[in-house]
């Protein structure tokens, strides 16, 4: 990715705050920055060797940050916050564990890697990552294998037993074949026995049954966030029942015969699930009574070779307490009402602890102006000058048109097509109109002054360092249409243009 991070060595803030990286922790600010530029500097900021957890303050923001970095750097993984208070009703529940689970794999297999969140996922408290460790199973060739202790740890990683594996999270045994679908996987499973040893193992597709490719081992992550043993089962199970014993007489003395009622068939009933099954359901809710520490997402990553990047901080901060508040305020509702456990009400860290927690990172804060946030300390601010790329509205005119004045001004230009095909064409088109323009696969090509660089690729928007005579334009700049859906009809008369029509 030259072609893209080169120009960036000439911009003085760059170089000083990669130095400032190196050994300084805390948080630097770095103003001027625009939506559609962050993900590049963000990559560039990296390089080789270093993790980024990418935080900002909204679901949909923290996707379109997903799509646009994938193009920087495709294994980039995206870490969904988990609504605590409706959780167990989300009709996403499986998926969104997978994808929770997904980020934790790759933390776990891969020294560098980028993870895009929401700051309300850094406020879960979940098991520190040697915990979950302790619970992926891994099964090789010629291993021995006890089918009834296999079907008991299963269950206690959260996998559900069917008769036939059907969707992920669940697994089944038919004789001496077991079979396994992760949720962190495309394709389930097949561990065929011969005796008690491993004789073969493949994936398989779940429609047609049929053997997709033989393996020689595999891991088997969990199905769930809360990983038990049989010790945190019965040390979890002891602390809620002599709460529940606690509350249940406070709620009798005060006449709370309802409320009393409640408290005690839900935790009997959640007891009697997790002693037969060693999971039940919403055990993330009463996870402080099952694990001695709890941890935020946030400290998985190690601190001196991770940067931790805010987009907005002021936002950020703002929805850290938003989220604090509502969940006090509801809990404290249901605490009242005997559908929780007290200890259930520490359930989140606050928006305060975790922004503390940052300053012990290496931190990055990208904003659009310079302002200042109550609860960061800013070590040091550096500011750059970046702009948005106007819309084309599908006129090759105005195209051609800025391209020559960036060629007049010695801008290096690289402008991304979604389809190959379409960006050679592009080039033709360009080159016909003079310009000096070339197709490249390789995103380490040195883009020159003057120059005019097409290649395959998809950015939501592009963007402008001014400074730097440095222009990413994308292709829904150019070929977007304008706000009343009217199309430019010479544009689509025009030869040129049969790049819209491959």
């Amino acid at each position: 990715m030259r072609s893209f991070t080169e120009p960036l060595l000439e911009l003085e803030e760059y170089n000083k705050l990669k130095k400032e990286l190196i050994n300084r922790k805390g948080i630097v600010q770095v103003s001027g920055c625009i939506d559609t530029q962050k993900p590049h500097f963000m990559y560039s900021i990296l390089g080789e060797g270093r993790s980024g957890l990418v935080v900002t303050f909204q679901e949909q923001k923290a996707r379109e940050l997903y799509e646009n970095y994938r193009f920087f750097d495709r294994n980039v993984v995206y870490y969904p916050p988990k609504d605590v208070l409706f959780y167990q009703s989300d009709i996403r529940g499986n998926l969104l564990t997978a994808e929770r689970l997904l980020a934790v794999k790759a933390l776990m297999e891969q020294e560098q890697i980028t993870v895009i969140t929401t700051f309300d996922a850094l406020m879960d408290r979940v098991m520190p990552l040697p915990v979950i460790a302790e619970g992926v199973q891994e099964y090789a060739l010629a291993d021995e294998l006890d089918m009834e202790e296999v079907k008991r740890t299963l269950v206690h990683m959260g996998y559900e037993h069917n008769y036939q594996v059907e969707s992920a999270g669940q697994f089944a045994v038919r004789g001496g074949i077991l079979d396994i679908f992760p949720l962190t996987e495309e394709n389930p499973y097949r561990i065929e026995l011969w005796g008690d040893e491993i004789d073969s193992i493949r994936s398989f597709d779940v429609l047609s049954q049929r053997s997709i490719e033989n393996l020689q081992q595999v891991r088997i992550y969990p199905a769930s966030e809360v990983v038990l043993s049989k010790e945190r089962v019965q040390r979890g199970l002891e602390k809620m029942e002599q709460e529940k014993e606690r509350l249940y007489e406070s709620f009798r003395r005060e006449m709370k015969t309802e409320e009393a009622h409640r408290l005690k068939t839900m935790v009997e009933s959640l007891a009697e699930e997790v002693r037969e099954l060693g999971q039940g359901a919403g055990l993330d809710s009463f996870l402080t009574y099952f694990a001695r520490e709890t941890v935020s997402f946030l400290d998985y990553f190690d601190r001196e070779n991770t940067v931790v990047f805010l987009d907005e901080p002021a936002r950020i901060a703002e929805k850290g307490r938003v989220i604090g508040q509502e969940f006090s305020e509801s809990m404290q509702h249901r605490l009242e009402k005997g559908y929780i456990l007290p200890g259930q009400m520490d359930a989140m860290y606050s928006g305060e602890e975790i922004l503390a927690k940052m300053q012990m990172q290496k931190c990055v804060a990208l904003t659009t102006l310079d302002y200042n946030v109550n609860e960061l300390e800013i070590k040091t601010k550096y500011n750059i000058n970046t702009r948005t790329v106007n819309p084309y509205n599908r006129s090759f005119d105005l195209l051609v048109k800025d391209l020559q004045l960036y060629r007049k001004k010695k801008y290096q230009v690289i402008l991304l097509s979604g389809s190959g095909t379409r960006a050679k064409h592009l080039a033709e088109d360009l080159q016909a109109e003079g310009l000096n323009c070339f197709y490249s696969e390789d995103y380490d090509h040195s883009v020159q002054p003057g120059e005019v660089m097409v290649a395959y690729g998809k950015l939501k928007k592009g963007f402008e360092y001014p400074d730097l005579q440095f222009v990413v334009i994308s292709e829904s700049d150019i070929f977007s249409r304008r706000r009343n859906g009217r199309r430019n009809a010479k544009f689509m008369r025009e030869r040129k243009f049969r790049v819209l029509r491959i």
